[in-house]
């Protein structure tokens, strides 16, 4: 545990201070600032705009983050070959992994506190009470479906470069997200072996659209029982499973 604690510390003094961390921070900050003004130009109102803005915000800046940071930090030492003054210590790789995957995770959860700080405040200051909590669910699911990212760009970084990472990894985000649409496909295919082709994406791609429940907050939906529960362990073993293959790859690679 202190190896895995000590490469996570590492990583997360690198990562924050990174220039494109405050980059993204301060597009996201205007972008919810900006939001504010644009419940008057819209049916719905303020707060509905607001909260799905908000959400949607947080979900692009989790997205970059994961992509630039995550590819960046792990990619970058492999290509640099400063891996290997890590690994020429008593550092197992699997814990390096772990600890590489838990430092990127404290920096996100991090920027996902500030920017839901200022996301939060602005409701509160529109509607003159604290949000409702599904708004707070929606906030916890897009941390996990972002660990998720997170150990996809770790994967892809231990066996290609980091270009080809930050292609995958967004390639990975958008097939999540159209998961559905595959099942569909699938069902209308004559072709036997296209339509297994499709089925085993549908179940070896992660369903993403789990994590998503704007439209609930955003509209006042009910969310089904236990629907919370079932996204987080679905995330945490999808994102365990990840970083499984990681390990597997990194320590079959030639350093």
């Amino acid at each position: 545990m202190r190896v895995i604690w000590l490469v996570a510390l590492n990583t997360f003094k690198e990562t924050i201070r990174n220039k494109v961390l405050y980059n993204i921070l301060l597009v996201a900050a205007v972008v919810l600032l900006l939001a504010m003004s644009f419940g008057d130009l819209s049916v719905m109102s303020r707060v509905q705009v607001m909260s799905d803005f908000g959400l949607a915000t947080m979900s692009l800046t989790g997205l970059l983050l994961a992509v630039f940071i995550g590819v960046g930090v792990l990619g970058s030492e492999i290509a640099d070959k400063t891996v290997y003054g890590v690994l020429c210590k008593p550092v197992d790789r699997i814990q390096f992994i772990i600890g590489k995957f838990s430092g990127l995770f404290a920096t996100l959860a991090l920027n996902f506190l500030l920017i839901a700080l200022i996301f939060i405040t602005a409701i509160t200051l529109m509607t003159g009470h604290a949000p409702q909590p599904e708004i707070f669910y929606s906030i916890f699911l897009l941390m996990i479906e972002m660990s998720i990212i997170i150990a996809a760009a770790i994967m892809w970084s231990c066996f290609t470069t980091p270009t080809l990472a930050a292609i995958f990894t967004l390639a990975f985000y958008v097939s999540g997200h159209l998961n559905d649409l595959i099942t569909l496909n699938a069902d209308i295919q004559n072709n036997p072996i296209l339509k297994t082709i499709l089925i085993i994406l549908h179940y070896a791609l992660p369903n993403l659209e789990f994590f998503n429940i704007r439209t609930q907050v955003v509209f006042e939906l009910p969310i089904a029982p236990g629907h919370i529960t079932f996204a987080a362990i679905y995330g945490v073993l999808y994102a365990a499973l990840l970083l499984l293959f990681s390990s597997i790859l990194f320590s079959r690679k030639d350093l």
